[in-house]
């Protein structure tokens, strides 16, 4: 294993393998520095491997020399592509006065956030406690047990200075207090992430009280939430199109949860947020406007954002939500997938030195660039302007959605849209030629799992077979490389091979991943492999006294001080909150009962938390409404899994009535009772509505192993509202029929493009 190796035979190994990032070099062009870190796997920690501070990774090694020499711990928190760190990096851990400081008077420790988010974490919530805020990167002080005391994030050369110099001549000064101080502040993180609290039931209240909470921290004029810097915020999104779809009775237009989530995803596509050249999202935007983005772009933000745009065109029809979720996932086929069909960590915000700098424009080289006519035309739909947005040169915004241009130039979207793409493309081709940004080449679980299931559902919701095969491929891959002999995962894996041990939203984003292939194809490979790696999950990760999943896995490498068990959504959905579904989509497709228990363990354990503070777990809300109303989707299982239904829009007839197609498939040994169908239409006023359905010539063959009927319904219009239908189904075997049970669907009428 290379951490076991000398500091020059582990360099020797990694010769070509990395880049190296120092200026201090001899005369040949090698390195002068060598540390710890270049044993490591982590593109980010091998950033650092050259520079003239004695750093080390996170280890009891690295502590327990801190206690030997009773010198306090300096912790930096950073990760690839992030450019503040890169700043940091370049201005004081690669400089030789800051390298003095560091190595006599601290134990320098630096940590990949994306490696160990459980730590990030933990520190992340100390740094606010202490600040107020937080952010990357974190420049934490903590004693040698690992607790924290005093911290910031990016401070320049002067600053950092003067920081180092303060905490030594504190920590030689007035130890003990900043041990008592140090002590106090950690029992108040663990507070925070190690909750207890007695269980109740959620708050009926809940779904509204978080969509009143919303409803008042929207920007208005902006759309989305808050103000600079401006976040996706997908978690909140999520909720929105959930209670959006439940919603039938009201048509869209009148609903003002969609008039708020359609006004942040029509500002996010407009704006520079979007990569509008090259597709995909940047992180996020630097101005309240969505015009000038922070310029990395995350596989975390790519996969939310796909399944948040094809959700939102599934209830609108909006053609302009689907070009945007068709994009973003051609942008990751073509630049963010590797050979083996596993998705790349993130590409960095900078190139050449400068941020931006392979994205932005100028106006002179769009007008070289393109025809006068092709000029014109992107200078009609985008806002081109000769002194720019961002530094004096461009970041591509759209004046209005192309929906509204093509309405303006008075030229049929389709014909806009492609020859806006001959455009892009041309832009496309001239990018190529810069230097481009880094890209982080780890393969995260979690955000790996999260892409599978933004292709799986994109397959099902915009009706592409061509995803379900990517999303396929990449799972295939991802369990080979990921999952050990034990059954317990890798969190990630640089070149094939796996290291650090996986947590809960590792986990829980792959769990969720194969229940979204499973609902494209009911292939039952996938239940198979949810079902060995819940098992899995609940042997390292369940708590057994209390309910709900630790973060942190029984065999976690390296000391922590805290184990958390939290329930807030960040940038990504918690693992706590999202496994309240999975656990409940499992017991549906799987009709195993012994899930019944842990369901409602998790929802009782979280429910005080959650009753506290609702705008902080959207999702676990979400999985609430769940629990307690059933899923607000077009596809349903019964039976315990051996039925499913299905009900899709077919579009207008000529009397004006909307015509949907119901289909009903049992496996075996699970046939349908034909006698025992029926179908209701829950109308405006919510009162049910038979359904006349023809049955047909319906055969039951013994020897067959699946059963599938398919009925054409005809309901009328309802101006834009939801559709919702219930169907009575009946499902037998050969020794008995089950008790009729009731699936309901909901669909939503497509708008015509």
């Amino acid at each position: 294993m290379i951490r076991s190796i000398g500091l020059q035979a582990a360099q020797e190994q990694k010769r070509g393998q990395y880049d190296i990032r120092t200026r201090h070099r001899d005369a040949d062009g090698n390195p002068r520095f060598v540390n710890h870190l270049i044993r490591e796997s982590s593109p980010y920690l091998l950033q650092h491997a050259h520079n003239p501070v004695k750093w080390r990774s996170w280890d009891a090694g690295a502590l327990q020399l801190a206690k030997e020499q009773n010198k306090p711990v300096f912790l930096s928190v950073g990760y690839s592509t992030c450019h503040w760190c890169h700043v940091m990096e370049e201005e004081s851990f690669d400089d030789l006065q800051v390298a003095e400081h560091l190595n006599r008077n601290f134990i320098a420790i630096k940590l990949d956030r994306e490696q160990r988010p459980d730590l990030d974490e933990l520190y992340m919530t100390a740094l606010q406690i202490i600040r107020g805020s937080g952010g990357w990167p974190m420049s934490l002080f903590l004693t040698p047990q690992g607790a924290p005391f005093f911290g910031g994030t990016y401070y320049n050369k002067a600053q950092f200075i003067e920081v180092l110099q303060q905490v030594h001549l504190l920590w030689q000064e007035e130890q003990a207090e900043l041990m008592q101080q140090a002590d106090q502040l950690l029992a108040q993180v663990k507070g925070y992430l190690e909750p207890v609290l007695k269980p109740q039931q959620p708050d009926p209240q809940l779904p509204e009280m978080l969509s009143q909470h919303l409803l008042k921290l929207q920007d208005q004029e902006h759309g989305g939430f808050g103000q600079a810097p401006k976040f996706p915020q997908e978690p909140y999104l999520l909720f929105l199109l959930d209670q959006v779809a439940r919603d039938v009775q009201c048509p869209l237009p009148h609903n003002p949860l969609w008039r708020m989530l359609s006004g942040a995803l029509d500002a996010m596509l407009q704006g520079g947020l979007y990569d509008q050249v090259g597709g995909g999202f940047h992180r996020y935007a630097v101005d309240p406007g969505w015009q000038v983005p922070h310029f990395e772009k995350m596989l975390y933000n790519q996969a939310q954002l796909v399944r948040v745009y094809a959700q939102a065109f599934a209830l609108s029809g909006n053609p302009e939500y689907r070009r945007l979720a068709v994009e973003t996932l051609a942008y990751v086929s073509t630049e963010m997938r590797d050979a083996q069909g596993l998705f790349f960590s993130a590409s960095d915000a900078d190139s050449e030195g400068e941020e931006g700098l392979f994205y932005i424009w100028r106006h002179t080289e769009l007008k070289m660039l393109l025809e006068p006519a092709e000029f014109e035309l992107l200078t009609r739909c985008y806002a081109i302007t000769e002194q720019g947005n961002f530094e004096g040169r461009l970041v591509l915004n759209l004046q209005s959605d192309l929906r509204a241009c093509a309405d303006r130039l008075q030229v049929p979207y389709p014909e806009l849209v492609e020859r806006l793409a001959r455009i892009r493309q041309i832009l496309y081709r001239h990018r190529a030629l810069r230097q481009p940004p880094l890209t982080d080449h780890k393969v995260i679980t979690e955000w790996n799992s999260m892409m599978i299931a933004a292709y799986a559902e994109a397959a099902r919701l915009l009706d592409e077979p061509d995803y379900y095969d990517i999303a396929r491929q990449a799972a295939t891959t991802l369990l080979a490389v990921h999952r050990r002999e034990s059954g317990a995962l890798w969190r990630l894996s640089l070149g094939g091979q796996g290291s650090e041990e996986a947590l809960l939203e590792d986990y829980a984003h792959l769990l969720d991943a194969l229940l979204r292939l499973y609902d494209v194809a009911q292939d039952p490979q996938w239940l198979q492999q949810a079902m060995t790696l819940y098992c899995a999950l609940m042997e390292q990760y369940w708590d057994k006294e209390q309910g709900g999943f630790f973060v942190s896995g029984k065999q976690v490498s390296g000391p922590l001080p805290v184990r958390s068990k939290n329930v807030a959504d960040s940038a990504t959905v918690c693992g706590n909150g999202l496994m309240l579904t999975v656990l409940q989509e499992l017991q549906d497709r799987t009709g195993e009962w012994l899930l019944r228990d842990k369901i409602n363990t998790q929802l009782r354990t979280f429910a005080a938390s959650v009753n506290q503070a609702p705008l902080s777990s959207p999702m676990l809300v979400k999985g609430i409404v769940h629990r307690q109303q059933g899923s607000a989707q077009g596809l349903q299982y019964g039976a315990g899994g051996a039925l499913w239904a299905r009900l899709q829009w077919r579009g207008v007839q000529a009397n004006g009535e909307q015509r949907l197609q119901l289909t009903i498939r049992g496996r075996s040994p699970f046939y349908i009772d034909p006698r025992q169908v029926t179908a209701v239409h829950y109308g405006s006023d919510q009162r049910p509505e038979a359904i006349p359905l023809s049955l047909g010539n319906t055969v039951n063959d013994p020897a067959a192993t699946v059963w599938e009927w398919t009925w054409t319904l005809s309901l009328p219009h309802t101006q834009g509202a939801g559709l919702k239908v219930g169907v009575t189904v009946r499902a037998c075997n050969a020794d008995r029929c089950h008790t009729p049970e009731q699936l309901v669907l909901v669909c939503w009428p497509l708008a015509d493009p």
